[in-house]
Formats: structure tokens, sequence, C-alpha cells
């Protein structure tokens, strides 16, 4: 269940939720996010294969503040909101997207999802999907932020699980290279990295990993019914 406004208020006077907060922008069931600064635009060079490192050799840094920056049709960016963020262990973060902006042919990843405990500002995939280039700006409301309240306290929040992105106040990508199935195959089978050579190896590493775990908690759960 999402909080209305009025309740978002009242948490925010006891929690420090969004930084800057403007109560202007808190309408309805939602707190509008504005558009940073930095953006990180992608090189169209090499490739990547999912669960190596990202290079950030492959990103270019932009400050949209300082230099016009047109975003292409089918151009896709990274940005971040310039509200830095702290979701309560016992509450949920969602941002849809906004509209008005979705109106003028801007994607914003769509239903990001924010862990109880989560602290940092939140990076999107924003991509052009209209015809025509558009200039980001920033200090725009581009994104919405919406709370749902659990119905209780996480047992593991954000803080303990891997935690990657705690903190972030920076344009990020991705560190799923640091997920810790990935990392557990990189140590048994003595891999200093993730690379292309490996992806096979990889896929049949987690799959037979997967099929262990659930084995194992199936077991579990029939020795706790015996009992």
């Amino acid at each position: 269940m999402f909080l209305s406004d009025r309740d978002i208020r009242k948490l925010m006077d006891k929690n420090e939720i969004v930084d800057p907060f403007v109560p202007e922008n808190c309408e309805g069931a939602t707190i509008d996010l504005t558009l940073d600064v930095q953006i990180k635009k992608f090189k169209e060079e090499g490739h990547y294969r999912m669960g190596e490192k990202y290079s950030q050799d492959n990103l270019e840094k932009v400050d949209i503040s300082k230099e016009a920056f047109y975003l292409q049709p089918n151009e896709s960016v990274l940005v971040q909101s310039y509200e830095y963020l702290k979701i309560p262990n016992n509450f949920a973060g969602i941002v849809f997207e906004r509209y008005s902006i979705k109106l003028l042919g801007l994607v914003v990843s769509p239903s990001s999802y924010m862990n109880p405990g989560y602290e940092g500002r939140l990076t999107f995939l924003m991509t052009n999907q209209s015809k025509t280039p558009i200039q980001l700006v920033s200090g725009l409301k581009f994104c919405q932020l919406s709370l749902s309240e659990l119905t209780s306290e996480a047992n593991y929040p954000y803080e303990k699980q891997d935690a990657k992105y705690m903190g972030s106040v920076e344009v990020q990508t991705s560190k799923i290279h640091l997920d810790k199935e990935i990392q557990t195959y990189l140590q048994e089978n003595g891999h200093k990295d993730s690379s292309i050579k490996h992806a096979r190896e990889l896929s049949e590493f987690l799959m037979e990993r997967m099929d262990e775990k659930a084995d194992e908690y199936v077991n579990q759960i029939k020795e706790k019914m015996e009992l």
C-alpha cells in the first residue's frame, strides 16, 4: 500500500528520506525527483558480457549544466536524481516515470525499486524513443518516488545485503560482477576476472548453484515437518 502525500509529509517530519525535500513536490502519493547535472554517455565501441566488470572507459561523463546535451533518437544515457534518498528499514521505495516526460518520448527506467535501508542517489537509464533530439535540463522534475510500508521491518535490509550501490553520490554503472555467486565462481575456479571466454562455464556454475540451493531449502523444510 502506497503512502499518501499527507502520510509522506508526516514521515518526513521524523525521517530525512529525501534531501533536499521540497514540500510542493510532494503531491497525491509521490515525491517528484529532479534531474542532476551529471550524466554518463555510452561510447559506441567494444562489447560487454553480463557478469564481467563494466569498464569506465566505455563511458563519457557530461555536466549538462555547463554544456548543452541533446539526447539523440534511440540513444540512452545514465542519469541520476539530484535528491539523496534514505529509505527506512520498514519501507520500500518505487520510482515511476512522469507522464509528461513519457509523452516527450523519453523513457526513464520504469518502476525502479529501492530496497529497505537503501541510501544514496539513484541512477536511471534514460532513452529517447522519439524521432527528435531532446535537450536534457538539470533541475527538471523527471520521475516520482512512491513509498510503501512493509508488514514488518526487513530482516535483511540493504546494508545486510551486498549493498553495492550504498551511499552513491555519482552516476553509477552496473556492478553485477560483484554478485556473491559470480565472486564465488571466480574464487573457486581461480579466475581473477570474469572474462568473455568463461561465459559458458559461468552459466553452468550459476544454474547448478541455484538448483543446489533450492534442493537444500526443500530438504530443510522436510526436516522441520518431520520434527
